[in-house]
Parts: structure tokens; sequence; C-alpha cells
């Protein structure tokens, strides 16, 4: 059994939920990561149906479709987010409802799994070529925050979300043998 990275509410606990996700990435390369994470996802969801796809944990959770969407759509507001941060001064940045977003529509797996490794090259080349340096943002919820620590922050979040995945992942592979 997976033991679960448990992370607190972003909106109830936003310190909290910070903190929870710079101890989450620790000592590792935040870019490792961010570059290791598309190849991570695709091992996990290596053979699963099209039935084992839309199985959740338990219910309640999301399952193998949502955690990866949620993984793009990370991708899209932190792309964003990253771009508002190198071209403006201290801009500021709305949160979001990551329960709605998350049953939104979604392409197919495997076009899901190909618009995150596309996208996370393209937010790559911007963070491995643009200069962050000390530049702030100011995020609605969690307040000011520099542009290294959202890499961090976005870093941790996929750790947290590929132990959630390969959690949902087995669940889904014992349920449906």
């Amino acid at each position: 059994m997976i033991e679960p990275i448990r992370i607190p509410d972003a909106t109830a606990e936003p310190a909290a939920y910070v903190q929870a996700l710079v101890d989450t990435l620790g000592d590792r390369d935040p870019l490792e990561v961010l570059r290791q994470t598309p190849t991570g996802v695709r091992a996990i969801c290596g053979e699963l149906t099209d039935e084992r796809w839309r199985t959740p944990m338990a219910e309640g959770e999301w399952n193998a479709l949502q955690v990866v969407g949620h993984l793009l759509d990370v991708e899209v507001v932190y792309g964003f987010r990253w771009r508002l941060i190198l071209t403006q001064e201290r801009p500021s940045y709305p949160g979001y409802d990551e329960k709605r977003w998350s049953l939104l529509p979604r392409p197919a797996p495997a076009e899901l799994l190909a618009a995150l490794e596309g996208l996370r090259a393209v937010n790559l080349a911007v963070l491995e070529r643009g200069d962050g340096g000390r530049r702030v943002g100011v995020h609605g919820e969690q307040g000011e925050e520099r542009f290294d620590l959202t890499v961090r922050k976005v870093a941790g979040h996929d750790l947290a979300h590929l132990n959630q995945l390969a959690r949902t992942v087995a669940a889904a592979t014992v349920t449906h043998g």
C-alpha cells in the first residue's frame, strides 16, 4: 500500500497548503521534478483500460482521468501566472475552484497525456530560460509569492498528485482485477 501524502485544503489553510507542498518537494530540484512528471504519469497509467481511467480510488475521490486533468489544469494556470510574473510588476491573479474544474470535459486519455507532456515542455522552456529571480506575484488566496516559490509549489504539487495517481490506479486495478 502506498502511503498518501497529506496536503491541507488550499482555500481553507493557504499557508499550511504552501508549506506542505514545499515540504513534499524537500531538497529535490524542482525543475527536475517538473521534467519527470509527464513520464511518471505515463508510467503510472501504463495500460489502464477506459474503465480503469474512470474508476475512483474510493467514493468521492477523483479517478485517474480527473487527477491527470487536474495536473493539466495546474499547468495551464501556472503557465499563465509564470508569464504574468515574468512580464509585469507584482501582478495579481485569482485562485480557482479545482473541484469544479475537475468536472469539466476532458479529451480521451491518450490526448490528455499528450497535452500534459506538450504544455509542460512549453512551460519548462519558460522556466529554464526565463529569469524569475526575485520577481513577485500576488495570489488571490495565498498572498504575495516569489517566482521561485511558485515553481517549488508546482513541483511539490506534482509529487503529491503522482502519489494520488499511483494510489488511484492501484485501487482501480484491484477493483477491476
